[in-house]
């Protein structure tokens, strides 16, 4: 199964501004993208503060008919939340999660964060592909890519403009 990673940060690389959760700080044109290109996935992670912030938006508006994933300390706590075969929540680590959802036949998945579950997936070696939204803002502060120190090896693959200044960067993952 295809393992991508997607995410947006600033130049600075911070995925959020400062304090404030998610990614109102986003163009409208890393906005179309992201809608466009998760349409090519069948299962989509998230960790539960990604969920707790974006909860409307993964529940009623992502696109496509991706199953949305949730790694949760507390799966009992969101049963009421989850949905047949469209929202799913977890506890289970990064390998035995994708081992099922291969032996589901899901074929490509997108990890959409945040930057804890970015980490698991990097040191559980799942990840194939890093695909980065970089926009033209500096923070200062604010949350990283990941939550914890890696060491990963990249290759530049495909770089896109999205909009003026806004940049697009595709990577393969060096294992």
């Amino acid at each position: 199964m295809d393992m991508v990673l997607i995410a947006a940060q600033s130049l600075d690389g911070f995925i959020t501004k400062h304090s404030e959760p998610g990614t109102a700080f986003t163009s409208p044109e890393d906005k179309a993208y992201f809608r466009r290109i998760l349409a090519g996935f069948d299962a989509c992670l998230f960790g539960g503060e990604t969920y707790r912030v974006s909860r409307d938006f993964i529940r009623e508006r992502l696109p496509g008919p991706a199953l949305r994933v949730v790694m949760t300390r507390s799966p009992e706590r969101y049963a009421a939340e989850a949905i047949a075969e469209r929202l799913e929540f977890t506890d289970a680590a990064p390998a035995a999660l994708v081992a099922g959802l291969r032996a589901r036949d899901f074929k490509r998945c997108a990890v959409l964060g945040g930057s804890h579950v970015h980490s698991l997936f990097f040191e559980a070696g799942l990840v194939d592909e890093v695909w980065l939204t970089v926009e033209p803002v500096l923070f200062g502060g604010g949350t990283p890519l990941l939550a914890r120190r890696a060491e990963v090896g990249l290759v530049l693959q495909a770089t896109e403009k999205l909009g003026a200044n806004t940049l697009l960067l595709h990577y393969r993952v060096v294992r």
